[in-house]
């Protein structure tokens, strides 16, 4: 039992432990548009709602004292987590998200990908450049992804679900016809059965976006 444990820790610190799988979100998305919308729709998007090039996005906008004070602080939380250690919650702010994006080395998979704008209730809106490649569809072959998303969070059970409410691209909505196909699709589904990030999600009480931050909370809390 003793070894079994000690493999899911090890796997736990291998991956992200709570955002690093957000690329593999983006990706699942694209990958439903195809599916629910078949091949022929998809060769419309391709000239309707992707580029050639990326587009560069914003720099973190705090300074390297700050960055440093966010990183130990997130740091602090996953070893205490992963010890079962009573912590407090872990919020961080658009900004805070962004400067771990852009130097967490468990996150550079979403460096000049993802670009948190806001996050403004329960909503996160976040600006995106992926290449397309990675999705397998050869349609996609060399184009980008270009545009803006706000999505909405839900962690109950230890399930985590992750919803997308609107998507612009080119400065226009995808149009609703989409859109009421993508938004019935938890972009998270596949996270919970990963056995790296099941390890962390198992250690968590609740996953919230609230009040313009992200709140993590531990199942051993300190009071």
């Amino acid at each position: 039992m003793a070894d079994e444990q000690q493999q899911q820790v090890s796997k736990g610190r291998r991956g992200c432990m709570f955002y690093g799988c957000v690329t593999t979100l983006f990706l699942l998305l694209l990958v439903t548009i195809a599916v629910l919308l078949g091949l022929r729709q998809v060769k419309k998007m391709v000239t309707d709602f992707t580029d050639k090039n990326p587009v560069p996005l914003p720099k973190v906008q705090m300074s390297a004292e700050e960055i440093a004070a966010v990183r130990k602080r997130v740091d602090d939380f996953r070893d205490n987590a992963k010890a079962m250690r009573p912590t407090p919650p872990l919020t961080l702010n658009a900004q805070e998200l962004n400067a771990m994006i852009a130097t967490d080395t468990d996150l550079q998979s979403l460096k000049d990908k993802l670009y948190v704008l806001s996050i403004d209730g329960d909503k996160i809106k976040g600006q995106v450049s992926i290449l397309l490649d990675e999705v397998g569809l050869p349609v996609f072959k060399g184009r980008y992804l270009n545009g803006i998303a706000t999505f909405h969070l839900v962690f109950k059970g230890g399930i985590l679900k992750l919803f997308i409410d609107d998507l612009q691209v080119k400065g226009q909505p995808v149009p609703e016809t989409y859109m009421q196909k993508i938004r019935t699709q938890n972009l998270a589904r596949n996270i919970n059965t990963n056995p790296r990030a099941s390890v962390a999600l198992d250690r968590l009480e609740s996953i919230e976006v609230k009040d313009g931050k992200l709140v993590i909370l531990p199942k051993t809390t300190l009071q």
